[in-house]
């Protein structure tokens, strides 16, 4: 095998290397995240930072790990403008259990009716709710909650197509699940704000 052959690989191994290292952990978890992602949202190609990563639980099981991404040089600085945000920005649930789409339902219904009584958001909260009673997850699939500016909530669940919920302040709402007052966890919160 030629030098320059050797070289190459030595390069290309190394690069793989770096780009590895460079993800990002969720403690508890083996999933990782990139620091950065360029995706299609709303038709527009947009790069989105990680802000952090965090790892639901539930009676000390590992439910999902979450990664937060909102658009570059967006001027985020803490949980409750990040929430607020009309940009681009996606969450990233990667399951770490399998769950019946039911039980996502009514845990997404409960953490949403937490900081927002009834009837605020019904029509918005029955379609999710009917879209998630369709979809089980197994552990290794992957959910896109993506944050479409001035349009709404666009939801991809385990390889399904695309749902999209026309109302920006109902995906505030969705956001503030996890970065609310009333949040499902302040160690949730900290974790997806860690990198801001």
């Amino acid at each position: 095998m030629k030098k320059n052959s050797l070289l190459t690989i030595a390069v290309v191994i190394l690069t793989a290397g770096a780009v590895l290292a460079q993800q990002v952990g969720v403690p508890g978890s083996n999933v990782k995240y990139h620091p950065e992602i360029e995706v299609n949202i709303g038709g527009k190609t947009t790069r989105l930072v990680l802000t952090g990563t965090a790892l639901r639980t539930k009676l000390v099981v590992n439910v999902y790990a979450i990664g937060s991404y909102v658009e570059k040089g967006s001027s985020v600085y803490n949980a409750e403008s990040l929430a607020a945000a009309d940009v681009a920005k996606r969450l990233h649930l990667v399951m770490e259990r399998t769950l019946d789409g039911r039980d996502m339902a009514e845990a997404l219904r409960s953490a949403i009716r937490a900081n927002y009584g009834e009837p605020q958001f019904n029509e918005e909260i029955n379609s999710l709710v009917q879209y998630m009673n369709s979809t089980s997850v197994r552990k290794g699939d992957h959910i896109f909650l993506t944050h479409v500016p001035g349009i709404g909530l666009q939801i991809n669940a385990a390889g399904k197509a695309d749902f999209l919920i026309k109302n920006v302040a109902f995906s505030k709402a969705v956001w503030e699940i996890y970065l609310g007052k009333k949040n499902i966890g302040e160690s949730i919160k900290k974790g997806l704000t860690s990198r801001l």
